[in-house]
């Protein structure tokens, strides 16, 4: 792909049209768990069913449910989401990366910010052959108009790892090659493949698109019963999957026995989500799980407990706060 960069917008040749979508907001409390933030986003297509927003473009149909109080009589399912007109931006949700190579760092842009997806992790070792990649972003919901930009940074050498170079605005970027690549969303649920010839190297990703989407902000809390002396870690996953995902999940937190976090005892701790925001389809329906999957270690002295925490939490518009417990730990 030929052309040059001109910016941190700007990727292989490709330009965005970046016209701010018009949004009415409706903030959402989740209990003390999570919080959603429900976008209502102007199209530039007509829509027979909508009204015009002040900018003269038209609006998606009210009964998207911008509240819970509205009643919402938004679509049964997210087959009628996607009957919806299709222009504008559309809210990008990342579910899967996978790479035959080392991934050092990748980058998404959607023509007006760049936010970063995946990083490798200090100590991390990508074993040979197609591996999973954890997604830790974006941080910020992208909305790309047509598609998506990604820039990976790899390693060539075991020189490269932890390697950085100061850019002018300040920042670090990783050292080494990267590759800039174009992948359109229009398309729901593609896997796209890049080759890097001659060395065969192949990046996959899964990802959804949508509309009209409600960007959830995701916050898991532990409660810990006072034990004296005694210190808590804890490792483990949480997953968040709603019916729009199909079978995959997004990652919120991810971590190894060997990176385990302390807590202190008699609190109440927030565990560091990254990604902490979801993009989900905006519907009546609206439903979603946080998949919890943690264990507890608890040491006193040189001996050391385990204590498993597994199961799902449900979240709905009517469902807005949930707590489990076990023993003298629990998951808010």
């Amino acid at each position: 792909m030929a052309g040059k960069e001109e910016g941190p917008n700007f990727v292989s040749g490709l330009s965005w049209q970046t016209k701010e979508p018009k949004l009415e907001e409706a903030f959402v409390r989740f209990g003390k768990v999570v919080d959603a933030r429900i976008t209502k986003g102007c199209e530039d297509a007509a829509n027979e069913d909508g009204g015009r927003c002040e900018d003269g473009a038209t609006a998606l149909p009210d009964d998207c449910g911008d509240d819970p109080k509205d009643g919402g009589s938004g679509p049964e399912s997210s087959a009628d989401i996607d009957d919806w007109p299709q222009a504008g931006h559309r809210v990008v949700q990342f579910l899967a990366i996978s790479a035959n190579f080392p991934i050092c760092a990748i980058n998404g842009y959607d023509g007006e910010h760049g936010r970063c997806i995946y990083a490798h992790s200090e100590g991390e070792v990508q074993e040979d052959g197609m591996v999973d990649l954890v997604p830790i972003g974006p941080s910020e919901i992208l909305m790309a108009y047509g598609a998506i930009g990604l820039e990976i940074f790899y390693y060539t050498t075991a020189y490269d790892e932890g390697q950085f170079v100061q850019e002018d605005e300040g920042g670090l970027r990783p050292l080494g090659p990267r590759i800039i690549v174009q992948w359109d969303v229009n398309d729901e649920d593609k896997i796209e493949a890049y080759t890097r010839e001659p060395y065969i190297q192949t990046l996959a990703s899964s990802l959804r698109s949508h509309t009209c989407a409600v960007q959830t902000s995701v916050e898991v809390g532990l409660k810990f019963k006072d034990v004296g002396s005694r210190s808590r870690a804890v490792y483990g996953k949480i997953k968040a999957n709603a019916i729009d995902y199909r079978n995959k999940s997004v990652h919120l937190f991810s971590c190894d026995r060997g990176r385990c976090l302390s807590f202190p005892s008699g609190t109440t701790s927030i565990l560091p989500l990254s990604p902490s925001k979801i993009a989900l389809p905006c519907s009546r329906l609206l439903k979603f799980h946080i998949e919890v999957d943690l264990t507890v270690i608890t040491t006193c002295e040189s001996h050391e407990d385990d204590k498993n925490l597994k199961f799902s939490l449900e979240f709905t518009r009517g469902i807005t706060s949930q707590e489990r417990e076990v023993d003298d730990a629990g998951v808010e």
